[in-house]
């Protein structure tokens, strides 16, 4: 079979994560089958420098093609659209939502999440961009042969929205990183030091900075634990987005300066120590499609609180302690109750690593497989 991929979003950091992973696991073991990427148009090069020489990978049948890589745009619909029907391909695996209004030949779609149907000022967006993006949502949902959802929650989620769902639906988990299962080194520990500027124990927020990732109210939590851990600091990753929470502003305004710490992007290579250094994790989301960062410290042997509430339940199950994400008081209380309680963060810690081994990619490419060769029959 010839499958095109769709990997505009390569270098994004959640979708961008999953395209990369099982496009690997394609260039490990095709499965007899021809893979074609499409890619940014004028960063072929740069696709070939992550998965390796494209010569090496010919015989596995892959080949790179150049698109227009516009989300969201007029370009989309049209000069992607041209190039989309000039390939020679069976199937496409649109690996975000993203199909042309007019695009008529069979695909596979993956629906990460349904965040700005939740939350529909996410994005700062005018009234118009909400209801054609609500319009080709529901357009590749409803034409395509089969539906992958990353999870149960997200499928339930759409049942429930104004859509029409296809007969053909999945749901195939994503995976961990091989790279957050390995031991990590003296020179990391090294780099981490020099990234927080400190030694202090620290609780760590791994994400971006959005509305419905309930930061501020992660923010106020932190204080009432300080009270008792006046050492500890709170670490948030990710960079200021506009339209959202000033995070620095409430931290200048209620004199948290020296405790918590803005390393800003974190790259991946950073991202296990900096996980298997923490006191723990927390994910205080309203909304979570998948929610990957708590497996990432579960299987870097880091315990993780958690929301009560969307796909989190059913990723970690018991190995997390969980928060009603809506309450300050509650966030708060199972911080410290990890904190307070060693022998408890220990069966969290085990709990997670056996939990996280579930998460592999190569089972998720595998799963995906099966999909592409069932959506022609």
């Amino acid at each position: 079979m010839r499958i095109a991929i769709d990997a505009r979003a390569f270098w994004w950091t959640g979708i961008g994560r999953y395209i990369r992973n099982i496009v690997h696991e394609f260039a490990k073991d095709s499965h007899g089958h021809e893979f074609t990427l499409l890619v940014p148009e004028g960063r072929e090069g740069d696709i070939m420098r992550e998965l390796g020489d494209l010569d090496q990978l010919k015989p596995l049948g892959f080949k790179y093609v150049g698109v227009e890589p516009s989300y969201y745009s007029l370009k989309e619909q049209t000069k992607f659209l041209l190039q989309l029907n000039r390939l020679d391909i069976d199937l496409v695996h649109f690996t975000h939502f993203n199909v042309p209004l007019l695009y008529r030949r069979p695909y596979v779609v993956t629906i990460h999440d349904i965040t700005r149907f939740i939350f529909p000022g996410q994005k700062s967006q005018s009234l118009f961009q909400q209801i054609a993006y609500e319009a080709v949502f529901a357009h590749a949902v409803k034409r395509a042969r089969t539906l992958i959802a990353v999870s149960k929650t997200t499928l339930d989620d759409m049942k429930h929205l104004p859509i029409t769902l296809p007969k053909n639906i999945a749901v195939i988990h994503e995976g961990i990183d091989p790279e957050f299962l390995t031991p990590v080194t003296p020179l990391l520990n090294q780099k981490l030091r020099l990234l927080l500027g400190t030694d202090k124990p620290y609780v760590l927020y791994v994400g971006v900075w959005m509305s419905h990732k309930n930061l501020v109210r992660l923010l106020q939590a932190f204080e009432v634990v300080r009270a008792q851990y006046p050492e500890m600091q709170l670490v948030i990753t990710g960079k200021p987005v506009p339209g959202y929470s000033n995070l620095l502003q409430y931290v200048q305004e209620h004199g948290l300066e020296k405790n918590v710490i803005f390393p800003g992007f974190v790259p991946a290579s950073l991202l296990p120590v900096l996980y298997a250094n923490a006191s723990l994790l927390v994910l205080p989301s309203l909304y979570e499609g998948f929610g990957l960062p708590p497996l990432e410290a579960a299987a870097c042997g880091t315990p993780v609180v958690i929301s009560n509430v969307s796909s989190m339940p059913e990723l970690l199950q018991d190995a997390a302690e969980y928060i009603n994400p809506e309450s300050v008081e509650d966030i708060s209380r199972g911080i410290i109750a990890v904190l307070a309680d060693p022998e408890y963060a220990g069966r969290l810690v085990a709990n997670g690593l056996a939990k996280s081994r579930e998460y592999r990619w190569e089972i998720t490419a595998q799963q995906h497989i099966r999909i592409y060769e069932t959506a022609l029959q």
